[in-house]
């Protein structure tokens, strides 16, 4: 889907800091330190979602490839979602699905892994906004578990941990 992309990271008083992605069908993620929003725009139709990160079981990121890549949020209670069986790799399914963000440009893919981490690393000491952004190490560890779980190649892994040393 053209139009989709990635913003830096926003600033604000509340929460110090957030990630912004712009997906597609007009949907915009916007992750704070302890919870996401998702806002839709269609036509005159505005949907706002807000979803405190303590609420998330589940965070789920897919590649974009010959379809589009996406980020799709699980919550306690909500119907669990499976691709194992689906040929597209759910991407049509979670272009309906109101707790995802589909995108195709491997910047967002790059976004939607940042996010995947800070949220499965959330605790309730994220609260605390004095608390320090955690080191590159701390990033390179998480991603090598995302490589553990299959969620990167070790090539992608070697390419982010790059990117996080600078080199």
């Amino acid at each position: 889907m053209s139009g989709d992309g990635v913003a830096a990271p926003v600033h604000d008083e509340r929460s110090r800091m957030s990630l912004v992605l712009h997906g597609g069908q007009g949907k915009t993620l916007f992750v704070s330190r302890d919870s996401i929003r998702i806002v839709q725009e269609h036509l005159d139709e505005r949907r706002d979602k807000a979803i405190l990160l303590r609420h998330v079981t589940a965070v789920e990121v897919k590649k974009p490839g010959a379809f589009d890549g996406f980020i799709q949020f699980s919550f306690a209670g909500g119907t669990p979602h499976d691709r194992a069986s689906s040929l597209t790799g759910g991407a049509f399914d979670a272009a309906r699905d109101e707790n995802s963000v589909t995108f195709s440009d491997m910047d967002a893919y790059d976004l939607a892994l940042k996010i995947k981490v800070h949220i499965e690393s959330w605790t309730p000491a994220a609260h605390d906004f004095d608390t320090p952004r955690p080191s590159p190490t701390d990033e390179i560890r998480a991603l090598k578990g995302l490589v553990d779980e299959g969620a990167l190649t070790p090539e992608e892994f070697a390419e982010r941990k790059k990117h996080l040393l600078g080199l």
